[in-house]
């Protein structure tokens, strides 16, 4: 093995925990939970040089005031305050430092909870018929 292969297998980042899967409801919260190292696993300080980013069915996740995003000593997390039926996919996070990539993904599925509000109660023939003083109280 070269020196270069060996600096590259002991150096490039790994995922060491991966993410589960999340399901949720929208408005919900979803989290995403990651330990990733660059350097051997018994050094215990982080990889200055490695990039941590997100993405969302394979394009980058702009950081947004409902997402969270954290890269620190190796835990990276991803933190969806209220998550929207839209934001349902295949969250990837890949770590890159200059000796190599990881990276691994879990879907995140929201149920849209639309359909349960805007259904009207109303009698077939009375939809879009009524107004506030025929309302019984």
């Amino acid at each position: 093995e070269t020196d270069e292969a060996q600096l590259e297998r002991l150096y490039k980042p790994v995922f060491v925990m991966k993410p589960s899967s999340c399901k949720c409801s929208e408005g919900q919260t979803a989290r995403f939970d990651l330990k990733v190292v660059g350097r051997p696993i018994l050094t215990p300080i982080g990889d200055p040089t490695m990039v941590v980013e997100w993405l969302h069915d394979g394009k980058p996740l702009e950081a947004a005031n409902r997402l969270r995003m954290v890269n620190e000593f190796g835990y990276c997390s991803l933190d969806y305050e209220v998550a929207y039926a839209r934001d349902s996919g295949v969250i990837t996070c890949r770590a890159t430092n200059k000796f190599g990539v990881d990276q691994t993904s879990a879907t995140l599925i929201v149920k849209d909870e639309k359909g349960l509000v805007e259904e009207t109660q109303l009698p077939e023939g009375r939809k879009g018929a009524h107004r506030i003083d025929e309302i019984e109280v």
